[in-house]
């Protein structure tokens, strides 16, 4: 199994386990929105959040690696990137190991953010069953700082891993 596989496999699991847990022990009221200082300001039904939260992790865990395929699939069209490396890597001779290597690439993309997605409804479960009026301000600040930080290093890995060879 190619690396991203298994990191989106292992995200997808430990995220569907937090979930069933969550579905399990969360109230009847459940904070929904928390201010910047953590505090929960807005609720809702435990129904409607283990609802909002399953429907984000098929978004996420099962849409992103489904339309990057699709995506990916074609002349590069829906591909971003820069003209060159796209030029290069869409050669008919090429594309069959593109499509691997950013399928395995953005699977690991979903499964940073399955992680992060996982890791924020770990704490919103905590802080509903805790009676905490909120989480700490820095749970969710350190939260989306990590994964800020791994985008960019996933981002600058892939700048270099898909840029084409130098012509002499």
């Amino acid at each position: 199994m190619r690396p991203g596989r298994l990191a989106l496999v292992l995200s997808a699991t430990a995220y569907v386990v937090v979930l069933v847990w969550s579905a399990l022990v969360l109230p009847d009221r459940v904070p929904s929105h928390f201010d910047a200082a953590g505090r929960a300001d807005d609720w809702t039904s435990r129904t409607t959040m283990v609802a909002f939260w399953a429907a984000m992790g098929l978004l996420v865990l099962v849409g992103m690696p489904a339309l990057t395929r699709l995506a990916a699939a074609g002349d590069g069209t829906w591909v971003n990137m820069p003209q060159r490396s796209k030029d290069y890597w869409f050669a008919r001779e090429r594309r069959a190991e593109f499509r691997v290597r950013f399928g395995d690439d953005l699977d690991q993309f979903a499964a940073l953010t399955g992680a992060l997605m996982t890791a924020l409804l770990a704490l919103t479960t905590w802080v509903a069953t805790s009676g905490r009026d909120g989480a700490p301000w820095w749970a969710f600040a350190g939260l989306t700082g990590a994964y800020l930080v791994g985008t960019a290093v996933w981002t600058i890995r892939l700048l270099r891993a898909y840029r084409p060879p130098a012509t002499p």
